[in-house]
């Protein structure tokens, strides 16, 4: 926030009349893990700009096309995990497991425990699964502190990472496939459907330049 003022007092005047509510994903009232952050609109964007050129048939070909390659990828990638994790997930943990090598950790109960990074101390909850940096309970996944306790308490990070990021989860997202099209000459059209005449719409267009 400091580093916001430097640059326009204003923001930070701002950002706190409109409310915590619509700050980030922090404030979120449910678990949303990386919904937030994935970006899955802009991903698809980016994907299909070209093919928004298309025809329609032609462009709904190449989306079904494009999810048949992604789930196969998707699948074979699953295939070959050999972790309990997804890869994904898995090399995010253990990104966080070499993080939590240098941190000193006490307990204070069975399930509750201070870690100290430096000059920080951070509280963790295992018994909720959360940590006051609260990475922990918006990823789902075990942060650097947890894994410090986790490793004080020798035990294993398993039961503390979300059932959909295990492989197993992972294998039943992508096990439905994605059917293949016929040719079209061998296409079974009804005939009010072949002779059905689909006019422009006549709708007025709204003011304002056109995107596109």
């Amino acid at each position: 926030m400091s580093k916001i003022e430097e640059i326009d007092t204003r923001v930070k005047a701002y950002l706190y009349d409109i409310g915590y509510q619509r700050w980030s994903r922090v404030h979120a009232m449910v678990n949303r893990t990386w919904t937030m952050t994935s970006h899955i609109v802009e991903s698809l964007d980016a994907v299909t700009k070209d093919a928004r050129e298309l025809s329609i048939v032609e462009l709904l070909e190449y989306m079904r096309t494009l999810l048949e390659r992604w789930t196969n990828d998707k699948l074979l990638k699953a295939n070959g995990t050999f972790t309990y994790l997804g890869f994904k997930f898995n090399k995010e943990l253990e990104d966080n497991r070499t993080l939590s090598q240098e941190l000193k950790v006490r307990a204070s109960t069975s399930y509750i425990y201070t870690v100290l990074d430096g000059v920080r101390c951070y509280i963790v909850c295992l018994e909720n699964k959360r940590c006051s940096c609260e990475q922990f309970q918006l990823d789902e996944l075990p942060c650097p502190h947890a894994l410090a306790a986790l490793r004080h308490r020798d035990e294993s990070y398993e039961k503390y990472c979300s059932p959909y990021y295990t492989r197993e989860s992972l294998l039943h997202t992508y096990e439905i496939p994605i059917d293949p099209l016929p040719d079209e000459r061998k296409w079974n059209m009804p005939q009010h459907i072949v002779e059905e005449v689909v006019n422009s719409p006549t709708k007025k267009r709204q003011l304002g330049k056109p995107q596109k």
